[in-house]
């Protein structure tokens, strides 16, 4: 039994200012805030620390998030063995500052998480919000339920004065900064190759801060970001050197179906070697051109949708901008879809654990002479995780065999432990060219 922890929080918040504000306090038209880290004192934790798993994200979901990158035993799905020495803690924030919902990620098993995220927000809706700001450190347990570690409360206008402050927390101290930002200052503009011979993964592995060949690209939930890429590559280009692909990749269902990265398996736009993208949790097929406000914070990670690359040839020169919308992006208003608890258990689990066995799926289309349609698999999941039972709601007439493979093949698989009996309903899509 874990109880609440005596904990010193860390937060850095960088504002955008501008305006006629006294000199000690900042007018701005955006805020970017930072979620930095934490620090929990084992002391007021149990002792045998009941090590359990979070939420399980892909390697490159991991290397995504700026806290975990250091943590390779927390990535690729958080397995027992891999999280036995660590603390039975999975710390996150969670902030209300009016109607607007500010979540970071969990941390498996960690007294002194790190999260650096951040998130642009309106200077405006700050002066404007009524009554405090409340922050909380909490305890993931199961998607939906989290138990509060820590709390406490600032006013919207400690949100826009600058330099270090210290907050008491009861038994903690919660330490935030605040900087000012240009409010003309330009985007930040990125240049670089992504080659499509090597594996997403090792490009994210190489990604640096300083490194203009392989830049690692912070960007802050509700910035607006834009990617424009050019080029060709060749895929299997021995034996295919007629084969020629730009950014939006070729439409092939068998790519689809064996190469895709995971996280992308099967969707309708993951053409095969095409240029896509993570940011954060978030899998992003980029194509040629795209614009997006991010809804989620991370560092920005591209590459080519193939799991083979020894065999490709080219690159995709790519251009990346980071800017402060006209809006401070959207809102995660309370009791919205973002902020609900789940009915089941959280759809990213489910993905990871489907794209772990991504070749046994291979292996059921492989039945089928048009491996193309959709299956929807309901699975009613056990509180260690094994099935106890996987229906196929829905499968497409030429994926009939297919699905019944999949069924039989999903009950060996195994989950993360859920808190009870829970149930899951996944699609497994595949298009055709």
């Amino acid at each position: 039994m874990r109880s609440a922890a005596a904990l010193s929080l860390a937060f850095s918040f960088f504002v955008s200012v501008v305006g006629a504000f006294p000199p000690s306090v900042v007018q701005a038209e955006h805020v970017r805030l930072t979620i930095v880290g934490a620090r929990l004192d084992s002391r007021h934790l149990s002792p045998s620390g009941a090590p359990r798993s979070t939420t399980p994200l892909s390697d490159l979901a991991c290397l995504s998030l700026p806290g975990l990158r250091p943590m390779a035993d927390a990535c690729g799905g958080a397995q027992p063995d891999r999280m036995a020495h660590r603390p039975g803690v999975d710390p996150l924030v969670r902030i209300e500052l009016g109607d607007r919902i500010i979540r970071t990620y969990p941390v498996p098993g960690s007294l002194e998480p790190r999260w650096d995220y951040a998130v642009l927000l309106d200077a405006a809706q700050i002066r404007h919000t009524r009554g405090a700001v409340r922050v909380q450190l909490q305890d993931y347990i199961a998607p939906g339920s989290e138990r509060v570690l820590g709390r406490a409360r600032l006013r919207p206008q400690d949100l826009l004065r600058p330099g270090e402050h210290r907050l008491s927390l009861g038994g903690a101290e919660l330490t935030y900064r605040i900087e000012r930002v240009a409010a003309d200052a330009p985007p930040r503009h990125y240049r670089f190759r992504v080659p499509a011979t090597e594996q997403m993964a090792d490009l994210a592995r190489r990604a640096a801060a300083e490194d203009p060949t392989c830049p690692l690209i912070p960007v802050a939930e509700g910035e607006l970001v834009r990617i424009t890429a050019r080029g060709q590559v060749r895929p299997n280009a021995r034996k295919y050197p007629q084969r020629v692909a730009g950014p939006a990749g070729i439409p092939t269902i068998l790519e689809k179906i064996q190469y895709n990265q995971p996280g992308f398996r099967g969707c309708s736009e993951c053409n095969h070697v095409a240029l896509i993208a993570q940011l954060g949790t978030r899998a992003l097929v980029i194509g040629e051109r795209k614009e997006w406000v991010a809804d989620s914070a991370g560092y920005l990670l591209l590459g080519v949708n193939d799991l083979k690359v020894s065999d490709n040839d080219g690159a995709f020169d790519v251009e990346v901008n980071v800017s402060v919308p006209p809006s401070a992006g959207p809102a995660k208003l309370r009791g919205s879809a973002e902020d609900a608890p789940p009915s089941a258990m959280d759809p990213r689990v489910v993905q990871q654990t489907v794209d772990a066995h991504g070749a046994e799926l291979d292996e059921c289309c492989a039945q089928e002479p048009n491996p193309y349609g959709e299956v929807v698999l309901v699975f009613s999941i056990s509180a260690d995780g094994s099935p106890l039972g996987v229906v196929v709601e829905r499968a497409s007439p030429n994926l009939q065999r297919a699905s019944e493979c999949m069924r039989r093949k999903a009950l060996q698989w195994r989950f993360p432990p859920p808190r009870g009996v829970v149930t899951a309903r996944y699609p497994i899509s595949f298009s055709p060219g």
